[in-house]
This record gives structure tokens, sequence and C-alpha cells, in this order.
């Protein structure tokens, strides 16, 4: 049974050789139907990374981060990545209520997120 290292290394390798989207695709999600991986963070913050940067589909990168914070949303980090790389593709009130439910799971901000947005609006 191979161990996270191992896709990770399968999906680096095929998206750096510019493989196949399906055959990608089903690289991620056979990883993360297998109950050892499925609660792996890096593995889902690649998949939404992926879909962000290289096959620019935010929609997809959009359900991608639901199911990622349902299958870990102990992840500080999964979350975040939610507010800063999804924040054109979340309305507000989507920001807002992930705001809230990090905050029910004491999942603290150190600043306001819509601070963190607007300085990032700035700096573009």
């Amino acid at each position: 049974k191979p161990s996270v290292v191992v896709w990770l290394f399968a999906l680096i390798f095929e998206i750096s050789r510019s493989g196949s989207l399906h055959r990608i695709h089903g690289l991620f999600e056979r990883a993360l139907a297998n109950d050892k991986f499925h609660n792996s963070v890096i593995l889902w913050r690649l998949y939404v990374a992926y879909e962000i940067n290289v096959v620019h589909n935010p929609s997809a990168a959009r359900r991608i981060f639901f199911r990622a914070i349902h299958a870990c949303p102990w992840s500080k980090k999964l979350w975040l990545d939610g507010f800063l790389k999804l924040n054109s593709i979340l309305t507000a009130k989507e920001l807002s209520d992930l705001q809230e439910v990090m905050r029910e799971k004491e999942l603290n901000l150190r600043t306001d997120i819509y601070e963190i947005l607007l300085q990032d609006e700035i700096l573009s």
C-alpha cells in the first residue's frame, strides 16, 4: 500500500510532465478515496492549488475546497487557503460564513479576514 509520499510523487510527476487532466484528476480522486489518505491536508491543498493554478477552473477548486474542509475541519491551513486563494470565487456571505464556522471550531484568526483581503487588493 503506497504512502502519501508515493501519491504526491506520482501527482507531481504527472503535473510536471503536463499529463492529461483526466489522469491527474483520477490520481487525486484515487488517493483521496483511500481511507488512509482521505484526511491528508497536503493532498487536499495540492488538489485545490492544481485546480486554481494549472487547470484554471475556479468552480472545481471551490467544490474541492468544500470537500477538503469537510474531510479535514481541524486544518487551519485549508481554511486559510479558502480565504486567500478563493476570495474572488466565494461570495462575501460565504467568506463571512466560513469565518463564523472557523470561530465555532476555535480556529482563530489573528486579524479580521476582510483586512487581509483588503490588503491583498491594495497590493495587487
